[in-house]
């Protein structure tokens, strides 16, 4: 086995804590019988301002693309910013679903920049630079994006508020196990081609999921069995 696939494999499995104790708090959330309609739209305002975090954030490192890159890489990082404004626009029709109305994306967004909290997932894309660095964007498709998969595949899973949220959630998870498994492809490769890239990608990955964790916490809840699952699988 290759150092480039031991690596994707060893942090695939160190992710899985991650994953199950985002897709309880995911569950705790949407099925709490207490969440209101303001409830609601806020935490998809926040979905819709992470969907166009993405998109630029992707689209800013494919802008920076080395010329020795592959025309294959060249078409899935693409891929990937396409998928992340389609993504914007299912968010958008969710929210347009809840609200019963057609709404003006320019102010969900400026609503949600403007506030104080800083819980949407995208926001490691500025934290590890990924623009300009392949190592940590290839980390944030394995980590982030997979977390991401899980998450929305639990809320398709259990209906999440209605049968058209989650029909349009299921659509989202499909998408982002794709950029997971692009995230795994190009780190199997730059690993192999430098032997530095794995110790880095390892530290970079712990680090990103505890900021992933509170993120989770911020827009979902903090359920007492998710906080311990994570602290007993990464000693928080």
């Amino acid at each position: 086995m290759t150092i480039g696939k031991q690596l994707v494999e060893r942090i695939r499995a160190e992710n899985q804590p991650l994953f199950e104790a985002s897709k309880m708090n995911i569950k705790h959330w949407f099925k709490d019988s207490a969440r209101t309609k303001e409830d609601y739209l806020l935490h998809f305002q926040g979905r819709l301002a992470n969907e166009y975090m993405n998109m630029v954030g992707i689209s800013e490192a494919i802008a920076k693309l080395p010329t020795s890159t592959s025309a294959e890489e060249m078409m899935l990082l693409t891929k990937q910013a396409q998928d992340e404004a389609n993504h914007f626009r299912l968010v958008k029709e969710v929210i347009e679903h809840i609200e019963g109305k057609e709404i003006n994306t320019q102010e969900y967004l400026d609503r949600e920049f403007a506030r104080k909290a800083d819980d949407k997932g995208a926001r490691t894309l500025k934290t590890y630079d990924v623009e300009n660095d392949p190592v940590a964007l290839a980390v944030y498709q394995l980590v982030a994006e997979g977390r991401a998969a899980t998450s929305w595949e639990t809320m398709c899973e259990i209906g999440a508020y209605d049968e058209t949220v989650a029909e349009k959630y299921g659509v989202i998870a499909k998408d982002e196990k794709f950029h997971s498994n692009i995230g795994a492809v190009r780190l199997e490769k730059l690993a192999n081609e430098d032997a530095s890239v794995a110790d880095r990608a390892i530290e970079m990955a712990k680090v990103m999921r505890k900021e992933l964790y509170e993120i989770i916490v911020g827009n979902t809840c903090d359920t007492p069995a998710a906080r311990e699952l994570a602290a007993t699988a990464y000693g928080w």
